[in-house]
């Protein structure tokens, strides 16, 4: 005969195998769309710096 204990433990890790999967993938795909704008900060940092050097570069042969 099945104990309450049993079918406790059993609600439990149904539970979980549905739960932490969901929970993963949301932490997973938070840190992915950090690092996305990370990288576009990083690029238009990047496009910023160009465009200053040839600004300079522009004005020093004027």
């Amino acid at each position: 005969m099945i104990e309450t204990w049993q079918i406790i433990l059993a609600i439990i890790i149904v539970g979980l195998s549905i739960v932490m999967p969901i929970y993963y993938s949301r932490q997973r795909k938070n840190k992915t769309q950090q690092e996305e704008v990370i990288e576009r900060m990083q690029i238009r940092e990047y496009g910023r710096k160009i465009n200053d050097e040839t600004r300079a570069k522009r004005d020093r042969l004027n």
